[in-house]
């Protein structure tokens, strides 16, 4: 069980039980930090209830019943932001055209000489094949289909180390970051290392990321900025709701909860 301060609200007293149950849906990098979220989440849930008391949406007993129903109708009657102008949604696409273009995509071969990160001598032993693999491909190119075929430690040694095509988030970090940086007809200059082994990669074919149009992608940047400046004004609401309660055992910090997300 988790250690907690007593917390109320208004009076409302906000139970260990009720915080220790809330951190389960709070994953973070330390137990602090989960615990802190869930103490956060309970207290503006806390404070959206009275106030759907105090405006007539509900009775205490209906906020307590029906609570994520009642929050809703209270967010959706005190919070409204405006929907951003074509000129905005431009003005943010002109700054930030790097996310709005496919990635590229490559036609790739590889052979896997494998290896797993805890095993030091199959490591060592790995990388040291795959550098002898690279200097007789450095002799002779022509032979990594058959080289694949015989030490590929992957499914696809089989068709001669053929991946097909791939394209961003498809393979391993380290996979990635090496595939991005080659150009077509590239071959790896040295092992190229993963949680898995040493890879030697070849580009067979690329194609390069191609810019999306504004037309294309406005309703998507119309709704993330809209999004954006509905997260600003629910921290901002929720501030103004805090600094009018009592609360007491915790430090309101940050409105920014996944309770309303």
């Amino acid at each position: 069980m988790i250690a907690a301060p007593g917390i109320t609200v208004n009076g409302v007293k906000i139970s260990i039980e009720q915080i220790n149950s809330e951190v389960q849906y709070h994953p973070a990098q330390s137990l602090f930090d989960a615990k802190y979220a869930a103490m956060l989440a309970l207290v503006i849930r806390e404070l959206l209830l009275q106030r759907a008391v105090k405006l007539g949406i509900c009775t205490s007993e209906e906020a307590a019943s029906s609570a994520d129903e009642v929050i809703s109708k209270v967010l959706q009657k005190e919070i409204t932001v405006p929907i951003p102008t074509r000129e905005e949604c431009e003005t943010y696409y002109n700054g930030n055209r790097a996310k709005y273009a496919s990635p590229p995509l490559f036609d790739v071969s590889h052979i896997l000489y494998l290896a797993p990160l805890d095993d030091k001598p199959a490591r060592e032993a790995a990388l040291e094949k795959a550098r002898n693999c690279l200097g007789k491909l450095a002799k002779d190119s022509s032979l990594f289909k058959e080289i694949a075929k015989s030490d590929s430690a992957c499914p696809s040694g089989k068709l001669g180390g053929r991946l097909g095509q791939i394209g961003k988030g498809q393979t391993v970090p380290g996979f990635e970051s090496a595939l991005f940086a080659m150009r077509e007809g590239d071959m790896s200059a040295d092992p190229v290392a993963t949680e898995v082994g040493y890879h030697i990669i070849r580009v067979d074919k690329r194609v390069d990321e191609k810019q999306l149009p504004f037309e294309a992608v406005a309703e998507r940047i119309a709704d993330y900025l809209r999004q954006l400046s509905w997260q600003r004004a629910f921290s901002q609401y929720v501030q103004i709701l805090a600094g009018q309660a009592e609360i007491s055992g915790f430090v309101l910090k940050s409105a920014d909860s996944p309770l309303v997300q």
